[in-house]
């Protein structure tokens, strides 16, 4: 059945929709892709300027249709490309450091380096602290505390210092 131009759009739903989405499924075998695709292809043909040109509707219905198929399958492929193995949740099997001389040792490191982090400068500390701990960058510092970016490296570098210094000596 051929329509021809000036034959509204509604009329051509009414007459080939059905025909459509059985065309549709037998090629996706899914009932809601092909509906979906059918829909979208009315929707092409509706939104279209214009249509005087076109012969045949119903064949230009069908042809955006099966275009709608072909850019439905080349984004399945490339989504499952796409789509990487999730490892499984178990984690991996690592060895446990953890044993109670290692831990006191590490407990008596860190003890060490806040009993000489309390020898500098509270301004040193306070910078130390809010680059190591607080994330924020050398700029960051010396805005919010008010000095400058010099101020802010040289207290790091002394601080950074003091530590090796600190753990070196407990060696």
């Amino acid at each position: 059945m051929s329509f021809p131009a000036h034959q509204s759009l509604q009329e051509l739903y009414v007459s080939c929709h059905g025909e459509l989405e059985t065309v549709l499924y037998s090629r996706l075998r899914c009932r809601e892709t092909a509906a979906d695709i059918c829909q979208e292809a009315f929707v092409r043909l509706c939104r279209s300027e214009d249509l005087s040109g076109v012969g045949n509707l119903k064949a230009y219905l069908f042809r955006t249709a099966q275009n709608l198929v072909i850019d439905y399958y080349r984004s399945q492929t490339a989504r499952s490309a796409a789509i990487v193995e999730w490892p499984d949740d178990t984690p991996p099997e690592v060895e446990d450091l953890r044993c109670a001389e290692t831990v006191a040792l590490g407990e008596q490191d860190l003890d060490r380096l806040i009993e000489g982090m309390a020898s500098l400068s509270p301004l040193c500390q306070r910078i130390f602290y809010l680059n190591r701990f607080e994330g924020l960058k050398q700029r960051e510092i010396a805005e919010t505390l008010n000095i400058s970016l010099r101020t802010v490296e040289e207290n790091i570098k002394k601080a950074l210092v003091h530590c090796a210094k600190t753990l070196d000596e407990s060696k």
